[in-house]
C-alpha cells in the first residue's frame, strides 16, 4: 500500500473495525473472507449511508464460486486470492484516480430520473439490494411491508419495484396481483429463495412485466433483470440472448504470466461479461478460463475486450464493474464446447433454441 501512498490501518478482529470506520470513510475496506465476524462487519458498513459506496474487497485462500457469492451477499464488491498483494493494488489504483478527479472537480452524483422501490422486512437485505440498484443509476426508496410500499407508489413515479417474496403481511405475489387488478403496470422483480422459486415464477407468469430473481444469487443479478424489464420493446438485434450466469473466471491480458480472478455476470454464445473492479481496457486481447454452463470441463478461450465499466456509481450503468469480452478463439475444441454449453443453457432457460 505504501507504494501507492495509501496509509493503512489494520485490526486483528472484525469487531474492532467499528472505531476505525467511525472516522473519515476509507478509500476501501479489505477483509479476510473467512475471518470470524466478516459478514457482520460488511453488512454493518453497508447499513451506514456514509460507508455505503466504499468498496469492500474480500481476500480468500481460494476464490471459489461460494466465496464470491457470500461476499456479494454481504455487499462486497470483489474477491482476490491471498497469494499476492498485487491484485489489491490493481484495484486501489483506479479508486485513487477516481478520488483525485472528484476531489479536483467537486463533482456530485447526477440526478437520477428513475426511481426503484426495494420492499422487504429485512433491513440488511434492503440495504444491499438498494446499493445494487443505486450503482445502476436508480434513485432508491425503501418499504418494509405492503402498507409502506403502497405509500411509496402513490405518486405514480416509480420505475420498478423489487420485492422479497415474503413481503408482509401476505406476500409479494398477492400485492402484485392486487396492483395489476387495480391497473398498475409498474415492472416488478420478485426475489425468492430456491425453495419458493416455483411459486414466484407462477405469480410472475400470471402478471405482466414481472420477473423472478434467485434470493441466493448476487444482488446485482436483480439489476440485470430490471434493465431487461425496462428495455425498449422492439426487435432484439443480438446474435444470441445474454443470460445471467455466475462462476469464477481466471483471466489475463494475452501474453501475461499471471491470472486475475473475476466472476462472470452474463454470457452469450459469443461473449462473457466478467465482474471485476480491475477491468481491462477496451481493445485488449484477453485469455480466459472458466466452466461454461452445462459443461463437464473447463475451457480456455481467447477474445478481445469490447467495453468496460469502472467501479463507482454511474448513472445509467446496466452492469456492475467489469468488462465485456467478445470471444474469438479457444483451445482445441473449447470454442465448440463453449457454444454447446451455452446453447443447452439457453434452451433450458428460454425453452427454445437461441441461435437458430
Amino acid at each position: 500500500m505504501a507504494s501507492l501512498g495509501v496509509s493503512t490501518a489494520v485490526v486483528e478482529r472484525c469487531e474492532d473495525a467499528a472505531d476505525l470506520l467511525a472516522a473519515t470513510p476509507p478509500l476501501a475496506i479489505v477483509v479476510q473472507h473467512d475471518a470470524p465476524g466478516a459478514a457482520q462487519m460488511c453488512t454493518r458498513a453497508r447499513m451506514e449511508s456514509r460507508l455505503s459506496m466504499v468498496p469492500i474487497f474480500g481476500v480468500a485462500s481460494q476464490a471459489t464460486d461460494l466465496a464470491f457469492a457470500e461476499l456479494f451477499s454481504w455487499g462486497g464488491d470483489d474477491l482476490v486470492g491471498s497469494g499476492s498483494a498485487q491484485p489489491i493494488l490493481r484495484r486501489l489504483r483506479p479508486l485513487l484516480a477516481q478520488q483525485a478527479r472528484l476531489g479536483s472537480s467537486g463533482a456530485h452524483p447526477a440526478a437520477r430520473p428513475r426511481k426503484a422501490v426495494i420492499a422487504g422486512s429485512e433491513a440488511t437485505w434492503r440495504t444491499v439490494m438498494g446499493r445494487a440498484l443505486y450503482t445502476g443509476g436508480f434513485a432508491v426508496r425503501f418499504a418494509t411491508g405492503a402498507d409502506t410500499l403502497r405509500d411509496e407508489c402513490s405518486g405514480g413515479d416509480v420505475s420498478v419495484i423489487v420485492a422479497a417474496d415474503d413481503l408482509e403481511p401476505t406476500g409479494a405475489a398477492d400485492f402484485l396481483a392486487s396492483s395489476r387488478a387495480a391497473g398498475s403496470t409498474t415492472p416488478w422483480v420478485l426475489v425468492a429463495p430456491p425453495r419458493r422459486m416455483a411459486a414466484a415464477h407462477a405469480a410472475a407468469k400470471a402478471s405482466t412485466r414481472a420477473s423472478v430473481a434467485d434470493g441466493f444469487a448476487p444482488p446485482e443479478n436483480v439489476l440485470f433483470l430490471v434493465n431487461e424489464l425496462l428495455a425498449a420493446r422492439g426487435v432484439d438485434k443480438r446474435a444470441s440472448p445474454r443470460l445471467l450466469y455466475g462462476t469464477a473466471v481466471a483471466f489475463r491480458p494475452a501474453g501475461r504470466e499471471e491470472d486475475e480472478i473475476g466472476y462472470s455476470y452474463n454470457v452469450s454464445a459469443g461473449g462473457v461479461y466478467v465482474r471485476t473492479t480491475a477491468p481491462l481496457d477496451p481493445g485488449h486481447e484477453v485469455w480466459l478460463e472458466m466452466w461454461p454452463p452445462r459443461a463437464e470441463r473447463r475451457v480456455r478461450l481467447a477474445g478481445k475486450v469490447a467495453w468496460k465499466r469502472p467501479i463507482g456509481p454511474a448513472g445509467g450503468a446496466t452492469v456492475p464493474a467489469g468488462f465485456g469480452m467478445q470471444i474469438t478463439d479457444g483451445l482445441s475444441g473449447d470454442l465448440e464446447r463453449w457454444r454447446a454449453g451455452y446453447e443447452a443453457f439457453a434452451e433450458s432457460m428460454l425453452g427454445s433454441s437461441s441461435t437458430s
